[in-house]
């Protein structure tokens, strides 16, 4: 069953049809309210600014130097946040910080391919795959790639299922005794990803979960939890501070301008669920 599809079941089987007709209506009226087509419109053409102004490359933040697309699919609004070093800054920073070399980056959800580009640009490992449900985020991941000429050292695949980690690991893992990277963003479906069974081969992994935990069950979030902490050391990351009066090429933009490229227009306080292996020693 798609997950998508077990999500609007899960959101019957708790408020019924009438929560469903009401959770779609509001999301509906947010997509084409005023406020917020304004807000997006606004990030968009500074996006489209910057990236004129940056010749298409990252200027700030641990991928500089990485190229993008002028359009992206699933992160058009978020174009400008990317190009200045703010677009989840708390995720990066914590890879970062690890201070790991990984073999390899697993992406699950890749999406514009900003991870798998940002992270193989900064050698921050080696080789990577994707994975991707739809053909035109794997097309806009490819994209990323090639113009940074990283395709080589990447593989996209499509819908991620229970047995991801095995077609990863039989494609480019070369030495399972390495440190390697997952993240998983998949708007919900992180809860019917993971099991015992495929967790046991994370055991050298880092693990970044981005959670949406607005369409989990009561006990779905500990569930999540369970199937980790016997291999890896869990946390939870949130959005950190971003400041614009850092960037100088956005000084001279009013107030409200600048602080929208704060926002990555998400409707709700989001959390990260991070993990380290309990292997890592360092």
């Amino acid at each position: 069953m798609n997950y998508k599809f077990e999500l609007v079941v899960k959101k019957f089987h708790r408020t019924g049809i009438f929560g469903v007709t009401k959770a779609s209506v509001l999301f509906a009226l947010g997509k084409i309210s005023p406020f917020e087509l304004r807000a997006d419109i606004k990030r968009k053409r500074i996006g489209q600014m910057l990236h004129s102004k940056f010749n298409g490359q990252i200027r700030y933040g641990e991928f500089q130097g990485v190229l993008l697309p002028r359009e992206l699919v699933w992160a058009k609004n978020d174009l400008a946040s990317m190009l200045i070093g703010f677009y989840e800054q708390q995720v990066v920073n914590w890879i970062v910080n690890t201070k790991v070399q990984f073999h390899q980056f697993v992406d699950v959800g890749s999406a514009d391919g900003f991870y798998l580009a940002g992270i193989l640009g900064s050698d921050l490992a080696e080789s990577a795959i994707g994975f991707e449900s739809s053909l035109t985020g794997q097309n806009s991941s490819r994209r990323t790639l090639e113009i940074n000429d990283l395709q080589n050292r990447c593989k996209i695949f499509g819908t991620a299922d229970a047995k991801f980690l095995e077609i990863a690991m039989e494609h480019n893992i070369k030495d399972p005794d390495r440190w390697s990277l997952l993240m998983c963003d998949i708007e919900g479906g992180e809860l019917h990803l993971f099991n015992s069974d495929n967790v046991d081969l994370m055991r050298r992994f880092f693990l970044i979960v981005e959670l949406h935990e607005w369409t989990y069950s009561e006990g779905d979030l500990q569930k999540l939890e369970d199937i980790f902490l016997p291999t890896h050391n869990l946390q939870y990351l949130r959005s950190s501070e971003r400041n614009p009066s850092s960037i100088n090429e956005i000084k001279d933009l009013p107030d409200d301008i600048r602080w929208n490229l704060c926002s990555e227009g998400r409707r709700h306080d989001m959390r990260w669920l991070v993990g380290i292996p309990r292997l890592f020693k360092g």
